[in-house]
């Protein structure tokens, strides 16, 4: 992505290289004309250029501008729409908008055989990355999504202990766990607790860890393999034509608090769905507060995730 972006031409001087290649041959100078990855600047650079295709390319489509200023992570774009006509018609406009700010879209995946058969053959090629596999799978946002059961997985992927257990490597092993909407908040918060006991035990990052904490370590350590049977469903019965209805709670204990928000879906007959919508979880303070207090603070934490998610339209 960052590689389609020009650099203005006033500033490639200062965007230099050297390069042979060969220790025998003579060293040349080359000036990096597009955005160049490592740099600080480039995200927002790569972004930006997608905003400004939005604004300026889709006056007249402005479904496809709200897809890619609210729907792209990069250079992924992660959308939907409620039926085939409406995907198909997302993916033409997208990919058209797209191509004149020179992002050609590539490795569609999706929960649908029919459209992806549509976009397979609007390609004209046998593209592989649109067939829907026995155990294909992608990546997400650090999460994994089978698109034949439309749900999102958890991969725990740690290597074996090492010894001696020291602050450095739990936070290591714990840094793994990747959780962006809060569904595995009751999991992250024992980790959580359990870091903010080891700097309350006033060890070095490579010292060994005190005996008791290392057992508690272990057995989290242990449990976390069955992150991976977790299976939670993308579609959560979202439909404009039905109710929906969020709820909010929070909680507090003398070492952490928390809120979570539910949807409840009631369709066209009379159908009830809940499904967690994300939560979100901290560690109270090391200075001793009382179980009330901490409440409070959970009652914040709660209004300001409902107002996040009470803003999100789609």
């Amino acid at each position: 992505m960052y590689r389609q972006v020009l650099v203005d031409r006033k500033d490639t001087p200062f965007r230099r290289i050297l390069w042979r290649d060969s220790p025998e041959k003579e060293l040349q100078e080359f000036e990096l004309l597009t955005v160049t990855f490592g740099t600080a600047c480039a995200p927002y650079l790569a972004v930006r250029s997608l905003q400004e295709l939005a604004y300026k390319e889709c006056q007249n489509k402005p479904g496809i501008a709200k897809i890619i200023l609210n729907d792209f992570y990069m250079d992924d774009v992660m959308t939907g729409a409620e039926n085939i006509e409406d995907a198909y018609r997302i993916y033409k406009e997208l990919t058209e908008v797209l191509a004149k700010g020179g992002f050609p879209l590539q490795k569609w995946k999706s929960n649908s055989k029919e459209i992806l058969a549509k976009i397979w053959k609007a390609k004209g090629d046998k593209d592989e990355d649109l067939r829907i596999k026995e155990d294909d799978t992608t990546k997400i946002l650090g999460l994994t999504w089978d698109p034949r059961g439309d749900f999102f997985r958890y991969s725990v992927d740690l290597s074996p202990q090492k010894e001696p257990v020291t602050k450095r490597r739990i936070i290591s092993d714990i840094s793994r766990l990747f959780d962006p909407l809060g569904w595995l908040a009751p999991c992250i918060i024992a980790a959580k607790i359990l870091i903010q006991k080891l700097w309350l035990a006033g060890i070095g990052w490579d010292e060994q860890v005190p005996t008791n904490l290392i057992s508690e370590w272990i057995t989290y350590r242990k449990n976390l393999t069955a992150l991976q049977n977790i299976k939670i469903p993308r579609w959560i019965h979202t439909c404009n034509k039905y109710q929906r209805e969020l709820y909010g709670f929070s909680d507090a204990s003398k070492v952490a608090y928390a809120a979570v928000m539910y949807l409840r879906v009631v369709n066209e007959v009379e159908n009830v769905y809940v499904s967690l919508v994300t939560a979100k979880t901290r560690v109270a303070p090391i200075k001793q507060v009382s179980i009330p207090r901490l409440e409070l603070c959970g009652a914040v934490l709660l209004a300001k995730l409902m107002v996040e998610v009470a803003g999100l339209k789609s």
